[in-house]
C-alpha cells in the first residue's frame, strides 16, 4: 500500500496543524494493518511542486519504524503537482513490485493539481494499481479525484479534522482485492 501525500502550501493555509492531521491519517491507516513482508508493505511519496520518496516497500522494518518515519516527514509547502507525484510513485514504488500482490495507492490532496492527473493515473491503473483518492477540506477538485480514481467508488472526502472517519471505509475497499474491480 502506498500513500501519495499532498504537502502543498494550501494544506496549512486552510488551517494550522493540517499537515500533521494528514500524517496522523497515514499513521492511522498504517496502524490498522499487519505490517510485514508477507502481509502489508508501505510506501510513501510526499509531494508539492516536486515529489519526494519517503519510504519504499523494501524499507519496511515493522509498524513502529514506519510510524517513526512518518513523524519525521517535513512540510515542504509550494505548489501542487499531483500528476507528477503519481508518475513518480509508480516508477519508484510499483514498477518493480512483486507479481500476485494487491497494489493499492491512496492519493491525498486538498486542492486542484497544477498538472495533468488523468494520463499518469490511467497508466497506473492499467498496470494493475488500484487508486483511491482522498479529497481533504473544501477546495479539492472532484473532477480530478474521479480522473485519478477511475471510479466514484474509490473516491473519499473528509475535512482535515475528521480524517479518521474514512480510515475504516478505505481499508475495507482496499482489502476487497481483485474481485471488486
Amino acid at each position: 500500500m502506498a500513500f501519495v501525500v499532498d504537502g502543498s502550501g494550501s494544506i496549512e493555509a486552510s488551517g494550522r496543524g493540517n499537515f500533521r492531521r494528514c500524517l496522523r491519517f497515514v499513521k492511522n491507516m498504517v496502524g490498522s494493518f499487519t505490517i510485514s513482508r508477507s502481509y502489508v508493505r508501505v510506501g510513501i511519496v510526499l509531494y508539492s511542486s516536486r515529489p519526494r520518496l519517503i519510504l519504499t516497500f523494501n524499507q519496511n522494518r515493522g509498524a513502529n519504524s514506519i510510524l517513526r518515519t512518518i513523524n519525521r516527514i517535513p512540510y515542504p509547502r509550494r505548489g501542487t503537482r499531483t500528476g507528477a507525484a503519481i508518475s513518480f510513485a509508480y516508477s519508484r514504488l510499483f514498477s518493480t513490485s512483486r507479481r500476485g500482490r494487491s497494489k493499492v495507492v491512496i492519493v491525498m490532496t486538498d486542492g486542484r493539481s497544477q498538472d495533468d492527473v488523468r494520463g499518469p493515473s490511467a497508466l497506473m491503473r492499467r498496470r494493475g494499481v488500484k487508486i483511491f483518492c482522498l479529497g481533504i477540506g473544501k477546495r479539492y477538485n472532484m473532477r480530478q479525484l474521479l480522473q485519478m480514481a477511475g471510479s466514484r467508488r474509490n473516491v473519499f472526502t473528509a475535512d482535515f479534522r475528521n480524517l479518521g472517519s474514512v480510515v475504516r471505509a478505505i481499508k475495507q475497499k482496499a482489502c476487497k482485492g481483485k474481485k471488486d474491480e
